[in-house]
């Protein structure tokens, strides 16, 4: 008799159904611990989101309405906005870039803090939370993404936990309630394209009051406290906290450009070199020979006079001068259109304005303020605007001048204010812009002009400020 064997396929056939399924097996239990890991991702985000609560906001218009737009938190496009329209979680606002001076809207959040926006301004209301069930934490998340926006955040809210985040480009800051701060948020003078196509913007951020940490794309945090600043670049690194001050004249030392290329600003042919900051001009026009001019003189730090200092002492001063003998008047001076577009700068934020120079007259032929009461070897004029860009354009008039008997002028022309000095030694000009006398209400500063006026004249000024602060 045969035996029958058993097929040898069979035998080999069976180690392969057997790890097959095996790892059949295991990929369904992989599977499951995906689902259940889900499941109970998706259930702890319910959990989440049912014990927060999402807030709104009400947007108010101070400007023309036609320039300030919103866009719905599920929305690509902007659209007209009204005076007390709701703001949901999501949603941004955006400020037209010419709708005017100083506030144009605010929004104000559900615990009361308040944004002031300003021309050119975009900001998006990213979170605004609180606990669904009890009051102990408060959530708000802030993106601005251009122009200025000052923030006023409510005091002794009844939260255990408030956190107020404000994101600026790729930094953040982590703001103190109860406080203040404004931020604005310009191009750099040198543009910085993104992959992505878009521009970086630098950021400069203030404390009015309360302190705040800026944390930069690098890492690096900076704390700042009342009455402190830092720029952050256009990679979103911060600098060193400074003092909040801001210097809206550019070139106050004169030191940018060669004596050529100021005076090249008066020439009509493009292609010369000049300054970006000062121009030069002088009228009426007359022949070269009575004609006035503009020359940087290399002097000692003012008060100094005479010419003996160290290097690190020495400075450069706007000189006018005009010789001769001449009986007819001439106008010698400088003039800077303020801001980063030489379009003007709003100054509605500055409760501080000053203006300072130092001014040296060495001669005047004429005595006092002329036959006229504005022929001064130093003169200073100021162009601003009230409130609008519809507001007529108004000067303020200083006249600095030299008197040997220091008596007051023996004439006035209205709205000149008269400062006498003693001739060849340097005085220091300070003028408070937000005195009653000058711009203590206005929005607007268009322009800055320094010259001579008179017959002949030699005096010179250095050091020329501006300063605002909050």
């Amino acid at each position: 008799m045969h035996q029958l064997q058993p097929s040898a396929v069979p035998q080999a056939a069976s180690p392969e159904r057997t790890l097959r399924l095996a790892w059949l097996t295991l990929l369904f239990f992989v599977l499951l611990f995906a689902v259940l890991l889900g499941w109970a991702g998706l259930t702890l985000r319910g959990v989440y989101l049912g014990a927060t609560l999402g807030h709104g906001a009400t947007l108010f218009l101070r400007g023309p309405a036609e320039t300030i737009a919103w866009r719905p938190a599920d929305r690509t496009l902007f659209q007209g906005a009204a005076d007390q329209q709701p703001l949901a979680q999501g949603d941004s606002v955006r400020i037209a870039a010419a709708a005017g001076y100083g506030q144009v809207a605010s929004i104000r959040l559900f615990e009361q803090s308040q944004l002031d926006l300003w021309a050119g301004t975009e900001v998006t209301l990213e979170t605004l939370r609180t606990s669904r069930w009890h009051s102990g934490t408060l959530e708000v998340a802030l993106r601005q993404h251009s122009g200025y926006v000052r923030y006023d955040l409510k005091p002794a809210l009844p939260f255990e936990s408030v956190v107020y985040t404000l994101h600026i480009g790729d930094a953040s800051v982590a703001l103190e309630p109860g406080g203040s701060y404004s931020v604005e948020m310009r191009a750099p003078e040198r543009p910085v394209e993104r992959a992505d196509g878009g521009n970086r913007l630098v950021a400069d951020v203030a404390v009015r009051s309360g302190q705040a940490v800026v944390y930069g794309a690098n890492g690096a945090a900076v704390e700042l406290r009342t009455r402190e600043r830092v720029l952050v670049d256009a990679a979103g690194v911060p600098g060193l906290a400074v003092p909040a001050r801001w210097e809206l004249v550019r070139d106050g030392g004169f030191s940018q450009f060669s004596e050529l290329e100021y005076n090249n600003t008066t020439s009509p042919d493009p292609t010369v070199p000049r300054a970006d900051t000062w121009q030069v001009y002088g009228i009426p026009d007359r022949p070269p020979e009575n004609r006035g001019y503009f020359r940087l003189s290399q002097i000692c730090r003012p008060p100094a006079v005479d010419n003996t200092c160290g290097s690190a002492d020495r400075r450069t001063a706007a000189w006018f001068y005009r010789t001769g003998g001449q009986t007819t008047s001439f106008t010698t001076g400088i003039k800077q259109d303020l801001g980063p577009n030489g379009q003007g700068v709003d100054i509605s934020e500055y409760r501080s304005l000053s203006f300072s120079l130092w001014a040296r007259i060495l001669y005047q032929s004429l005595n006092d303020v002329g036959d006229r009461g504005s022929e001064c070897p130093v003169m200073i004029r100021l162009v601003a605007k009230r409130s609008s860009p519809a507001d007529p354009e108004e000067e303020r008039v200083i006249c600095v001048y030299t008197d040997a008997d220091g008596q007051p002028p023996a004439v006035r022309e209205p709205g000149v204010q008269y400062l006498l000095v003693e001739r060849a030694a340097w005085s220091q000009v300070i003028l408070d812009l937000r005195d009653p006398v000058w711009l203590p209400d206005y929005r607007y500063l268009r322009s800055i002009q320094i010259y001579a006026n008179g017959h002949d004249y030699d005096s010179r000024v250095a050091e020329v400020s501006l300063v605002g602060e909050q």
